[in-house]
């Protein structure tokens, strides 16, 4: 069939996510350090390796679950502070380095969609750098109840695309979010290697997608070249 449609991931494809990372780390660290004394970033950036090798769905919970030792009154509390504190400091949203030449280039043979966890501050962005045109679907998260990993996220993406998934190809920096619901669909794969999950591993071959890429830069070629194989 052929392929008409690209959906891209927000964070670690659209968005770079570095920054907001380093401040995610920060916050867990202060919140976690007072509960666990010695707590430190090396042993945060461990647990968060732990979390994505196990295909954790919130690695931030992961965290702090793994820290209060399964006392359910404890994490609620710790981890609603970290959100908190998290919404006080974010940081503004920044795309990923190349990725307006990628875009420019893929919008010229597709359309494309958007499949992230981000809302309408993303299109505000992409409108900002005069890229929003790029986009032949604008749907974000917030126009969903669901998310990643629930296939339910996926379908409905693609039902509001009136596409088949067998007509789309889903690139993501995720194994367990991104290529494997997206294949299940029928979808074929992109995975780029970015971010806390950029040493995830297929457990099994199903898992593994039709692409790497160690970057955003190349995207458009890989696209093309995926498409043309059918």
């Amino acid at each position: 069939m052929k392929t008409t449609t690209i959906l891209l991931d927000a964070g670690g494809v659209i968005l770079d996510e570095t920054e907001h990372e380093e401040i995610r780390a920060q916050i867990a660290v202060e919140i976690l350090s007072a509960v666990t004394p010695g707590y430190s970033i090396s042993e945060y950036y461990s647990d968060i390796e732990d979390a994505v090798r196990c295909f954790c769905p919130s690695v931030y919970q992961y965290v702090f679950w793994k820290a209060v030792e399964n006392d359910r009154s404890l994490f609620d509390k710790l981890y609603a502070s970290y959100l908190n504190e998290w919404q006080k400091r974010k940081p503004l949203l920044k795309l990923t380095s190349g990725f307006e030449t990628e875009v420019k280039a893929i919008s010229k043979n597709f359309k494309i969609g958007i499949a992230g966890q981000y809302g309408q501050e993303l299109l505000k962005l992409l409108e900002e750098r005069s890229i929003l045109d790029c986009f032949t679907h604008r749907l974000t998260q917030d126009d969903f109840s669901v998310t990643k990993p629930d296939l339910r996220y996926y379908e409905q993406i693609v039902k509001a695309c009136g596409v088949d998934p067998k007509q789309c190809i889903m690139v993501g920096d995720r194994i367990d979010k991104d290529v494997i619901p997206a294949k299940l669909l029928g979808m074929r794969t992109i995975l780029i290697r970015t971010g806390l999950h950029k040493n995830q591993k297929p457990r099994i071959p199903f898992e593994v997608p039709d692409a790497e890429l160690n970057s955003v830069p190349g995207l458009a070629k890989a696209v093309l070249k995926i498409a043309v194989e059918g």
